[in-house]
């Protein structure tokens, strides 16, 4: 039995009814069990500068988290 992988899913518009997450969804319902999607969601996050990473903020925390998390 293949490994289930796991894929962080990214979507740069923050539309309800975006295509490119409807176009995210359909690939994932077409995938191999072998993978697993998890969509990790930029609707919190703060413009990127360099000066939050001594001290970054929640949201960046586990944005960051959550794609180191995917292979």
């Amino acid at each position: 039995m293949k490994p289930t992988r796991s894929v962080a899913v990214l979507v740069g518009s923050l539309r309800k009814d975006s295509l490119n997450r409807r176009i995210a969804r359909q690939i994932e319902a077409l995938a191999p069990p072998t993978l697993k999607f998890t969509f990790v969601e930029i609707a919190d996050l703060s413009l990127y500068t360099q000066d939050i990473e001594l001290d970054p903020p929640a949201p960046w925390v586990v944005f960051r988290r959550s794609v180191l998390a995917a292979d």
